[in-house]
C-alpha cells in the first residue's frame, strides 16, 4: 500500500471568495521500497508540494484589503503537487489561529498521507481520499482533516493527470479537494492537580450525515507501553429512544452525550486525578466512512510542602548545628533544592554547596514523593545576623518556593535560664545517687 504525506509550514494567508485562503509548504513523502537505510534504500522520499486551505472564514478584524488572491500557476505541471481544499462545510473552529500563525511567526506542521475509508466498496477509485494532520508551534490548535477529491468538468478538454498520485488534474494544474469529516483539540497538554479534576479537549466536524448513521467515540490512555480503553460512547445521530451506549472503564470519567450528538463536543472530564491518570490520551471519532482521532497529553502534578526542622537558629556553644529542609508530598519526581546564605555584611546571597547532603526519595502510597536536604551550620561560618534560605524549584510551582531563618545572638537570660537548669539537673542528681 502506497502512504503518502506532507510535511510543511505555513508560508502566507490570502484572500479568497468570501473568506481566506492559508497557503502551506510541503513535503510530499512516499513511502520507499529500503529498509530504512538497510541494504542502501530509502524508508521515505520526500518531493515538494503545496496545501491551499480555501475560504476559511475571515474576522472583522482582518481586513480582505490587506490580503493578496492565491494564484495558481500559470502554465499547469504535472509535476507539481498542489491540493486545493475547499472549507466551508465542516468550518475549521478557531480558523483565526491559522490566519494569524505568520504574523505571530508560529510554525503551522501538516502532514497528509493517502486515507482509504472504513467499509468502502473494494475497488473503488474515485473519489480519492486524504488524511490531514496540521499543528500550531507552541499549541493553540490541532486539526485532522479527511479530504475526498471533487469530481472535475472534463467536457472541454481531457484532464491532465499528476504524475505521482495519478489522479486527474483541474485545469489550473491543482487536485481540488473538500475538507468532509475533521476532528480537533484546543490544548495538545494540559496540566492538573492530584485529586482534582481535567477536562481533555476534543470535538469533530462533519458535512450533514445521512440518517441512522452511527457516531462512535472512544478515549484510551496510553503511558509508558500499556494503553488502557477509558470511555466508549455508540450512538446515532438522531434522537431515539434507546439514546447512546455508554461504557465507562474508569471510574469518574464522562463526556456529555447529548453535547457529542448535538454540537460535536467530544471532551472528556476525568474527576479524582491519581497519578495513575498521567500519560498520552488518544480521543478517536468515527462516523460512518470516516474516523479521525487526536492525541493530548495529560500531566497530572502536586506542589510540594515545604518545612524546615527548625524554628530558630541559635547557637549556644561552639558546636555545629544541623537544619533540614523537608520536601514532602510532590509529584513529579522532578525536584530542585538549594541552601543560600547572606550575612548582614554581603550584598549578594552565597550559593552553599559544602556540608550539604540529600536524603533518598520516599514514594507514599499516592505515588508522590518526599525528600530532605540536610546543611551542617558552624557558628564560626554562620555570625548571628546570617539569614540561611533553603529554595525550592518544582514543575508544579509557579516561582520557586524559600524558607528562611536568621542566625540570632542569645539572649543573656535565656543563657543563665539554661544554664540555672543544668545546674539544678545535676544536683538532683547527686541528691539521687547519695
Amino acid at each position: 500500500m502506497l502512504e503518502i504525506l506532507l510535511f510543511g509550514y505555513l508560508i502566507t494567508c490570502v484572500s479568497g471568495q468570501g473568506g481566506a485562503d492559508v497557503v502551506l509548504s510541503c513535503s510530499l513523502v512516499e513511502e520507499g521500497s529500503g529498509m530504512g537505510g538497510m541494504g542502501g534504500g530509502a524508508l521515505f522520499s520526500r518531493t515538494p508540494a503545496t496545501l491551499v486551505l480555501r475560504d476559511l472564514a475571515v474576522t472583522p478584524d482582518l481586513s480582505p484589503d490587506t490580503l493578496t488572491p492565491f494564484n495558481p500557476p500559470a502554465v499547469p505541471d504535472p509535476d507539481n503537487i498542489i491540493l486545493e481544499a475547499k472549507v466551508e462545510s465542516p468550518e475549521i473552529p478557531e480558523a483565526d489561529l491559522l490566519l494569524h500563525a505568520d504574523c505571530n511567526e508560529q510554525e503551522v506542521t501538516c502532514e497528509i498521507s493517502r486515507y482509504f475509508p472504513r467499509n468502502a466498496k473494494e475497488g473503488s477509485t474515485e473519489p480519492a481520499y486524504f488524511i490531514g494532520s496540521l499543528q500550531i508551534e507552541g499549541g493553540g490548535l490541532s486539526l485532522t482533516l479527511v479530504l475526498q477529491t471533487l469530481p472535475l468538468d472534463q467536457s472541454d478538454r481531457p484532464a491532465l493527470m499528476q504524475s505521482k498520485l495519478e489522479l486527474p488534474l483541474s485545469q489550473s494544474g491543482t487536485l481540488l479537494t473538500e475538507v468532509v469529516f475533521l476532528v480537533f483539540s484546543r490544548s495538545e497538554s494540559h496540566s492538573a492537580p492530584l485529586r482534582g479534576m481535567a477536562l481533555l479537549d476534543c470535538g469533530f466536524r462533519q458535512q450533514a450525515p445521512p440518517p441512522g448513521r452511527e457516531l462512535g467515540l472512544e478515549w484510551r490512555l496510553q503511558h509508558r507501553g500499556s494503553g488502557r480503553k477509558v470511555l466508549e460512547i455508540r450512538a446515532g445521530q438522531t434522537e431515539t429512544e434507546e439514546g447512546p451506549a455508554v461504557h465507562v472503564e474508569r471510574e469518574g470519567s464522562s463526556v456529555d452525550a447529548a453535547l457529542l450528538v448535538g454540537q460535536g463536543n467530544a471532551s472528556l472530564t476525568l474527576a479524582r486525578l491519581k497519578v495513575s491518570d498521567e500519560g498520552t490520551y488518544i480521543c478517536t471519532v468515527s462516523t460512518g466512512l470516516y474516523q479521525a482521532q487526536q492525541v493530548i497529553q495529560l500531566h497530572v502534578t502536586q506542589p510540594p510542602h515545604v518545612s524546615l526542622s527548625e524554628e530558630k537558629l541559635v547557637f549556644w556553644d561552639e558546636l555545629p548545628q544541623k537544619l533540614s529542609c523537608h520536601c514532602k508530598n510532590y509529584y513529579p519526581l522532578d525536584v530542585q533544592m538549594e541552601w543560600f546564605s547572606v550575612s548582614s555584611t554581603d550584598s549578594e546571597p552565597s550559593v552553599l554547596s559544602d556540608q550539604v547532603s540529600l536524603s533518598s526519595h520516599r514514594q507514599h502510597s499516592d505515588r508522590t514523593m518526599s525528600i530532605s536536604s540536610h546543611l551542617t551550620l558552624h557558628p564560626s561560618t554562620f555570625p548571628p545576623g546570617t539569614t540561611v534560605t533553603c529554595r525550592v524549584t518544582h514543575p508544579a510551582l509557579d516561582t520557586p518556593l524559600s524558607l528562611s531563618l536568621t542566625v540570632e545572638t542569645p539572649e543573656p537570660d535565656s543563657y543563665w535560664m539554661v544554664l540555672g537548669f543544668l545546674v539544678i539537673t545535676i544536683l538532683f542528681f547527686y541528691q539521687v545517687m547519695k
